[in-house]
Order: structure tokens, then C-alpha cells, then sequence
């Protein structure tokens, strides 16, 4: 049904930025795959996740280290069960302080009413070096 998946992806998001746990996870089936790039040994939010458990720990891990600041959504675009949620954030990575200005892509398989797949397209070497501290070049911008 179109706009379904759409529905979907939205409830979550507002979830996610409200920072509540149990809500988020209620938009993710049982053995959903979580996927954000980057090397867990540096972010540890960072990797392949499925299902709640790991869903949970990533995203634990992620708000402990980062602090949004702004975010914007772009329009989301819906085909066949896929969403693709574009945007642009600024955040603060914790405990560098380094802020990072950035954009993103998200892409979300919404099968039934709930999250199968999410896959995260970013500046991962730009986030692990404001999160570790290091000064960036390239498409991220941080202070």
C-alpha cells in the first residue's frame, strides 16, 4: 500500500528524535537488519546489527557519543516497500566536542507495517574522525 511505508519511516523518525527506546524499536520486525557504515572498533554504533538486541546496542551506543543539533528531512521518495529519507544534520560527538555538519541518506524496507531493512548512507570517515576528534576534510564540515 503506498504510503504505508512512508507512515512508517516517519513514526520512526519521530521516535528516534525524541530519543525513546521502545517506540523506535516497535517500528523494526524481529529479525530486521540494521546497517551504518563504519568500523565498530572506532564508532561503536557503527556496523551490522539484526533484530532489537543489536538494534539496541547501536543505537545506545550512538546516543551516548553523539548530540543532535539540528537535522533536516528532505522529501521522502517511496517505491515498492523502499523508502529513501535524505536530510542534512548537525551534530556534536561526544567526548571530542568536535561538531559535524554533514548530510545523509537513509534507505528503509517497510514490509507490513514494519522495518526490515535499514541502511545508512554517510560520511563515515568524516563522523569517526569528529568522534575521535580528529580535524576532517571533504564533504563533512566540523569545528
Amino acid at each position: 500500500m503506498a504510503g504505508q511505508a512512508i507512515a512508517t519511516v516517519e513514526a520512526y523518525l519521530d521516535a528516534l528524535g525524541a530519543r525513546d527506546m521502545e517506540h523506535i524499536l516497535s517500528h523494526f520486525s524481529a529479525d530486521a537488519a540494521w546497517t551504518i557504515p563504519g568500523d565498530p572498533a572506532l564508532t561503536p554504533w557503527a556496523g551490522s546489527r539484526t533484530g532489537p538486541e543489536g538494534i539496541r546496542q547501536s543505537l545506545a551506543s550512538f546516543f551516548a557519543a553523539v548530540e543532535p543539533l539540528a537535522f533536516e528531512l528532505g522529501p521522502l521518495v517511496e517505491a515498492d516497500g523502499r523508502v529513501l529519507a535524505p536530510g542534512r544534520y548537525s551534530s556534536r560527538f561526544h567526548p571530542s566536542g568536535k561538531v559535524l555538519n554533514s548530510e545523509v541518506i537513509m534507505r528503509f524496507t517497510v514490509t507490513d507495517g514494519l522495518i526490515t531493512d535499514y541502511r545508512v548512507f554517510e560520511d563515515s570517515l568524516g563522523i569517526t574522525r569528529a568522534h575521535l576528534g580528529e580535524q576532517t576534510t571533504g564533504m563533512g564540515r566540523h569545528r
